[in-house]
C-alpha cells in the first residue's frame, strides 16, 4: 500500500492507523507512507510511530513527473532498488487523508482471485464529510456515479474507471508498463487509457468503500477540481487517435466507450442546458401572461415551442437530473433517509455541477500546462469524520 502525503502532519497518524487494522493478515501486506517534499511534520510522524515511510527529499533517485504520480513512481524505483517491490501482487494506492472499510483488503484479494487477476480493481468511493454543503455536493457525486456509472459499466463488461484512489494495480503490469509515469495531472485517468489500450482489465467492487476528505470551500474546491479538469483535457486530446485506431482495428466497443468518457465532461454542460432552458421556459409563460405585452408573449410562444414543445420533455428533461440523484442518496448514502436530508443533497449536486464549469472552461483553455501540482490541505482525522467504516 503506497500513501502519497505532501505535508499530512494533520491527518496521517489517523490514516496509517486505520490502513494498520483491516480485517486481513497483517504479514501479507506492507503500508509505505511517501513523504514527498515535506516541510512540516509527516516524516517525524512517521518516524516516531515507526512507520515505512520513504523520504523522496532524500533525492536517491531522478525525480519522474510532478506531484502525485512523481511521488509514486520515485517510491516504486525505491523499492524496485532494494529488491521488495517483487515480493507484492499488487500494489494500493490511497491518501493520506484516507479512511477504509475493515473489509477492504479482503474484497480486493478476493476479486482478484476470483476474476483471474485483473490489471486493475477500483473500489467504491465515498466521502469522509458529508456536513458542509460543498462537500455533501462531493459525495453525491460520487454515490450517484459510483451507481449509474461504475457499477453499470462493471455489470456490462466494460473497463471501469480508475478514480486515483482507492485502487489496486497489478505490479507486473507496473513494471511493464512504465510504472506510475505520466504525462498528465490526472495519473489515474491516463493509467486507465494506458490498461485499456494494452488490453487491460479495470474491475469495479461495490463491497467495500475508501472515505475520501474533500474541499469545504469554494476557492479550494475550484483548484482542485480545475486540476482534473486540465489533466482530463490534456489526456482526452492525446488518446482520441490511439483510442480511435484501435476502436476500428479490433471493433471492440470499450474503446468506443473509453472516447466517451474522455470527453464526457460535453454531458454535463447539455444536460445543465436542458435543465436551465425548462426553467425559463417555464417562467417565461408565467411572464408573458403577467405582462400583456404582444411582443413578450411572441417572444415567450416562439421560444417554448422551439426549444420544449412538449410537456412530457420537459419533465422528463426534470427527471433525468433528479432521480438518479434521489436514488443514489437513498441506495448509497449510508445516511438517515429524510425529505430535508435529500433535498439538501440534490442542492448540493446541482451547486457542485453549476460551479464545476468554471473548472472545466478553465481546464480546457489551460491544458497544455501539465507541470504545476497544487497541493488540497486536509485535516478531517477520524474523530472528527462524519463517517463509521464497516466491517
Amino acid at each position: 500500500m503506497l500513501v502519497p502525503a505532501h505535508n499530512e502532519e494533520a491527518v496521517i497518524f489517523d490514516s496509517v492507523t486505520d490502513f494498520n487494522n483491516l480485517s486481513y493478515d497483517r504479514s501479507l501486506y506492507d503500508i509505505y507512507v511517501i513523504c514527498d517534499n515535506c516541510t512540516d511534520s509527516t516524516v517525524d510522524i512517521c518516524r516516531n510511530n515507526h512507520f515505512k515511510y520513504i523520504d523522496t527529499s532524500e533525492n536517491l533517485f531522478v525525480r519522474k513527473g510532478v506531484g502525485k504520480p512523481g511521488a509514486l513512481q520515485y517510491a516504486m524505483e525505491y523499492l524496485s532498488d532494494n529488491g521488495e517491490f517483487k515480493n507484492y501482487d499488487m500494489t494500493v494506492i490511497l491518501d493520506a487523508d484516507n479512511l477504509v472499510d475493515r473489509n477492504f483488503l479482503v474484497e480486493l484479494n478476493s476479486q482478484y482471485v476470483s476474476k483471474h487477476h485483473p490489471e486493475a480493481i477500483q473500489v467504491y468511493l465515498d466521502s469522509k464529510n458529508t456536513k458542509a454543503f460543498l462537500s455533501l455536493g462531493y459525495a453525491e457525486s460520487y454515490w450517484t456515479m459510483n451507481r449509474f456509472f461504475q457499477l453499470a459499466k462493471y455489470r456490462l463488461g466494460l473497463p471501469n474507471s480508475i478514480g486515483g484512489t482507492g485502487y489496486a494495480v497489478k505490479n507486473s503490469w507496473l513494471e511493464d508498463n512504465n510504472g506510475f509515469i505520466s504525462k498528465s495531472l490526472t495519473e489515474d485517468l491516463e493509467m486507465e487509457i494506458r490498461i485499456v489500450e494494452s488490453n487491460g482489465k479495470i474491475l469495479w467492487n461495490h463491497f467495500t468503500r475508501i472515505y475520501d476528505e474533500k474541499p469545504t470551500r469554494l476557492k479550494a474546491s475550484l483548484v482542485q477540481r480545475t486540476r482534473w479538469c486540465k489533466g482530463h483535457w490534456y489526456t482526452a486530446f492525446h488518446n482520441f487517435v490511439p483510442l480511435t485506431v484501435l476502436a476500428i482495428k479490433k471493433h471492440d466497443w470499450k474503446y468506443v466507450d473509453q472516447l466517451n468518457y474522455l470527453f464526457s465532461m460535453r454531458q454535463n454542460f447539455v444536460v445543465v442546458l436542458l435543465i436551465v432552458i425548462t426553467v425559463l421556459n417555464f417562467f417565461s409563460g408565467i411572464f408573458s401572461g403577467l405582462s400583456g405585452n404582444e411582443l413578450v408573449s411572441d417572444v415567450s410562444t416562439t421560444f417554448s415551442s422551439f426549444f420544449v414543445p412538449k410537456t412530457g420533455l420537459n419533465l422528463a428533461i426534470l427527471l433525468y437530473g433528479f432521480i438518479p440523484y434521489i436514488y443514489g442518496y437513498c441506495a448509497d448514502s449510508r445516511n438517515p433517509i429524510t425529505v430535508y436530508r435529500i433535498g439538501k443533497s440534490v442542492l448540493a449536486i446541482l451547486f457542485f455541477s453549476i460551479t464545476y464549469y468554471f473548472s472545466q472552461l478553465a481546464g480546457l483553455f489551460t491544458f497544455k500546462n501539465q507541470l504545476v501540482w497544487k497541493h488540497t490541505a486536509h485535516s478531517v482525522t477520524l474523530s472528527k469524520s462524519s463517517v463509521t467504516t464497516k466491517k
